[in-house]
């Protein structure tokens, strides 16, 4: 089994050329625990789905083309739209391993164990999203307990504590 992410984007920069945005995918093998970070242009995207499309009748619908698709919003929905189009491609038997030969994974059930890494530079450009970011916890919550090092008495914490539990 497959879990698929796209963790974010990047502005891929070429010596030639324009420069051009990627996805950033992550996949997660979960019998094996491995993981694999591929890089793909929207255009690949579009072309593996005109093949998936000209070999299968029932798959997923694929995020359009958009004028402004350098947009930070244009970008987020798109790869939200790519992360869900990929995800149901993965799940669907007739469909799956094109996606897997798309992304360069040999399927441990068909192929001998053959693993890749590809090192990403990958960074979600739209700070207002959550990407898939391990969660932070705290043994105790540092604001309960005031700095009792300090002889000045702390009134803004004091005082949203007050303000929350008192209320």
């Amino acid at each position: 089994m497959y879990e698929a992410f796209i963790s974010g984007y990047r502005l891929a920069d070429v010596s030639h050329g324009k420069p051009y945005y990627v996805y950033c995918i992550e996949i997660l093998e979960s019998q094996t625990g491995t993981r694999y970070s591929i890089e793909r242009r929207y255009s690949e995207f579009s072309a593996l789905h005109r093949t998936l499309k000209k070999d299968n009748s029932d798959i997923a619908p694929f995020p359009p083309k958009r004028v402004r698709n350098s947009q930070p919003k244009v970008l987020e929905q798109r790869r939200a739209a790519l992360e869900l189009y990929i995800q149901k491609m993965l799940h669907l038997l007739a469909t799956k391993q094109q996606v897997l030969n798309f992304l360069g994974i040999e399927d441990q059930g068909f192929t001998s164990h053959k693993r890749i890494y590809k090192a990403t530079n990958c960074s979600i450009h739209n700070p207002n999203t959550l990407g898939h970011h391990p969660v932070l916890t705290f043994h105790c919550d540092p604001y309960v307990q005031a700095d009792s090092t300090s002889s000045l008495p702390d009134v803004v914490t004091n005082g949203v504590l007050l303000g929350i539990y008192k209320s």
